[in-house]
């Protein structure tokens, strides 16, 4: 073979590799493509799920729980019965409302608007009356300074939702205590009863929760997609959970539930 031909099928060779690599490069980038799309897709199935566990989902028990109280009145007090069928119809239309506007607010941007301590304190301090109506005393203690994002606002009403729906639930408490506080850098969630605790006893954090496969996997799920620590201790007469959230993420564009603050 001739210096030329020689030359020739090297640089054939070549070509071709070039070509190899770059059709390596774009299927390689292809795979890379979906399966960010598919883990994006998937991710969003599950905050979605989230949002009915913790939204509609818990509000839905409360109702059952206020009709279950009204079975056991006395039937001889019609008008008590009436108030607390109104109580529980209120309830299901306020939800229908929230709902809409959740749905709404899917098909729009991020919101970028603040929420004022006022604001925050005005919506969780409803929540509590809700709950008392068929669940323990609560006692709220809210932010008096500062102001954070209606996204993150959202997620803190939403935490605060599941963990009195909780103590209400299965505490069998008389008595519980939310607490908020927003500090320079971080937000801080504290909610607390005088129940019977967790079927468990002791201080765990979110990682040994997790771990364990303890506490309240929809809660532990929120904290953990926000960034931010949990504590949960468990007693004889009792139980806590401490949760702080970081405020960058208020600079986050994650999709905001809104709708009540």
């Amino acid at each position: 073979m001739s210096a030329t031909g020689a030359e020739f099928f090297s640089n054939d060779d070549e070509l071709l590799e070039g070509v190899a690599r770059q059709v390596v490069s774009n299927a390689n980038h292809l795979f890379s493509k979906i399966r960010i799309e598919r883990d994006a897709a998937l991710n969003e199935r599950l905050r979605l799920a989230r949002e009915l566990h913790d939204g509609v989902l818990q509000s839905l028990t409360g109702a059952a729980l206020q009709l279950e109280a009204v079975t056991k009145l006395n039937d001889h007090d019609p008008q008590v019965v009436r108030e607390r069928l109104r109580e529980v119809q209120d309830l299901i239309v306020q939800e229908q409302r929230e709902l809409r506007s959740w749905i709404a607010c899917m098909k729009r941007a991020a919101s970028t608007s603040m929420a004022s301590h006022t604001d925050l304190t005005a919506a969780l301090d409803t929540l509590c009356r809700r709950v008392m109506r068929w669940g323990p005393r609560v006692e709220l203690s809210g932010p008096t300074t500062g102001s954070i994002s209606r996204t993150l606002g959202d997620q803190v009403y939403r935490l605060v939702e599941e963990s009195l729906s909780n103590v209400a639930r299965h505490a069998r408490a008389q008595f519980a205590r939310v607490e908020i506080a927003i500090l320079p850098h971080e937000l801080r969630i504290v909610v607390e009863d005088d129940g019977c605790g967790f079927p468990y006893r002791g201080r765990y954090d979110l990682a040994a929760l997790n771990a364990r496969g303890l506490g309240p996997v929809s809660l532990k799920e929120r904290v953990g997609s926000l960034d931010g620590a949990l504590v949960l201790t468990s007693t004889l007469s009792g139980s806590r959970l401490e949760i702080i959230l970081p405020l960058h993420q208020q600079r986050v564009s994650a999709k905001p539930t809104t709708y009540r603050l």
